[in-house]
């Protein structure tokens, strides 16, 4: 899966990332979602937002296409 390669070259960079992470969300009573579950969100805020919201630029009244489709 081409989003595992990017988290895996990211770490590569701050392999502490995740300590650090779990350690801000302790700090913070936060119980942090699996990834399944973020990505699951992400895109029903992405479609579902999107349908009732459109961006228009101003200057010429054009809206702006839609960045997820469903």
């Amino acid at each position: 899966m081409e989003s595992r390669g990017l988290a895996a070259d990211y770490l590569e960079d701050m392999p502490d990332l995740v300590t650090r992470r779990d350690r801000a969300a302790a700090a913070l009573g936060l119980d942090l979602p699996d990834q399944a579950e973020v990505l699951a969100r992400l895109r029903e805020v992405a479609v579902g937002v999107g349908e009732s919201f459109v961006l228009a630029f101003p200057p010429e009244d054009h809206a702006y296409a839609p960045l997820v489709k469903d």
